[in-house]
């Protein structure tokens, strides 16, 4: 395999699967009261563009190499994707490239969803609910992307998706729900969704599967490099938008592997397989910002 097409093995599940729960699940989640939070950004706020590029190796989530941890399948690293320092004794970063990098470019754009918690556990059943668009500009500024949201996902394949919508909650790193590659995360809102991605106007590609997070904030300044954080330099303040969509669509038959047809080619001659933007001006409803 290529490394493109190595990608997403490491931190980012290629499956998605719906799984029943124990018998009364779907009535936990009826009996629990809803959460709402309305999430936007304007024209003219900070928007970034991430590239492909490797990720720094937490050594509280991913060990070291005479204890190595975070290897599990779908959501960790496996050793044979890990660089060491010249001594062989810490992992440094990921041996090829990732959607996590502090790689990126600037763009432009807006969106605005609607996140209701009712469940608050995987469900076939589940009552969660989210609206939500994005539109955003290429890192050339040629092409203008869109992306609609259908449907929510309910159930995850090996982690929870929290019935699709998750409101004021943890996820990423030590969680175990969701890649490692991200840091522990407090979470004012994410979503497990389908959407829909327009490129210039044009439905380029349907059923794509989209994963949005609303966190504190994640990234460093821009003087620091704009660096993607492990926990021990999280200052548990601020907030980010993040929208990734991995190279997976939905099927009848089940969730496949399919690169996202950006229409951005590399420096290397080949297409970016991913979308992850970073909307940095967004403004929240319905918590209080760290």
């Amino acid at each position: 395999m290529t490394a493109f097409k190595k990608l997403f093995v490491t931190g980012i599940s290629l499956s998605i699967a719906f799984m029943a729960l124990p018998a009364g699940a779907a009535q936990l989640g009826a009996a629990a009261s809803a959460k709402q939070i309305v999430l936007q950004q304007a024209a003219g706020g900070d928007v970034r563009w991430i590239l492909p590029g490797p990720r720094r190796l937490d050594p509280t989530v991913f060990g070291k190499p005479d204890n190595p941890l975070g290897f599990e399948d779908d959501i960790g690293v496996p050793l044979k994707a890990r660089l060491t320092d010249d001594a062989g004794t810490a992992f440094t970063t990921t041996a090829g490239p990732t959607p996590m990098s502090d790689r990126h470019a600037r763009v432009t754009g807006s969106f605005r969803a609607t996140l209701t918690d009712n469940t608050p556990v995987d469900s076939r059943a589940s009552r969660d609910r989210a609206e939500g668009e994005f539109t955003f500009t290429g890192p050339k500024g040629e092409n203008e992307y869109r992306v609609v949201l259908r449907k929510i996902l309910p159930v995850g394949p090996v982690h929870q998706f929290f019935g699709g919508v998750l409101i004021d909650g943890f996820h990423h790193g030590k969680t175990s729900f969701g890649t490692r590659l991200q840091p522990t995360l407090y979470t004012y809102g994410a979503l497990w969704a389908v959407a829909d991605l327009y490129v210039n106007g044009e439905k380029v590609s349907e059923n794509r599967m989209v994963h949005m997070m609303t966190t504190e904030r994640v990234r460093s300044s821009d003087a620091d490099g704009y660096r993607l954080r492990i926990d021990s330099e999280l200052s548990r303040t601020g907030i980010q938008t993040h929208l990734l969509l991995p190279n997976v669509v939905i099927t009848p038959e089940g969730p496949r592997p399919q690169p996202v047809p950006t229409g951005f080619v590399l420096p290397n001659g080949v297409e970016q397989p991913f979308i992850h933007i970073m909307f940095d001006s967004t403004e929240l409803e319905g918590l209080p910002v760290l």
